[in-house]
């Protein structure tokens, strides 16, 4: 179905925003959770193109260590007919290969920029996390 709806194209996910803010190192035998949350935003551009926003964010606890968001940004073609007769088109955009391939990317960003952290590297899974 997907090669019905989405067009053939090189998925090229864009950079948008990274927060990352190192507050305190984590003292001796103190427990360090990391939960990943994305927030993913789907909104048509026009009759060809719909773009997909997604924000991983990490929730530390404890939340004084640091603050780390990675945004990016992917537009994908559809063919507007295919796409118009789907039940639920923003669904079908959130669980998209080109949102896995951005998701991805995102997951390689977060390891990236956490590997020389007090805390990291953090490896966040490659799928939603809602």
């Amino acid at each position: 179905m997907e090669e019905k709806v989405i067009k053939p194209h090189l998925v090229k996910p864009l950079l948008e925003r990274v927060i990352y803010e190192k507050l305190q190192n984590p003292q001796n035998g103190v427990m360090v959770n990391i939960r990943p949350e994305d927030v993913i935003d789907v909104k048509k551009i026009n009759e060809e193109i719909v773009r997909a926003t997604l924000t991983r964010s990490l929730i530390i606890t404890p939340n004084s260590l640091l603050k780390l968001s990675v945004t990016m940004s992917v537009d994908i073609p559809v063919d507007s007919i295919e796409f118009s007769r789907l039940p639920d088109p923003k669904d079908y955009i959130r669980n998209s290969q080109p949102v896995r391939i951005m998701l991805g990317y995102i997951s390689n960003l977060i390891t990236e920029l956490t590997i020389n952290s007090a805390v990291g590297p953090i490896v966040t899974p490659p799928n939603i996390q809602e």
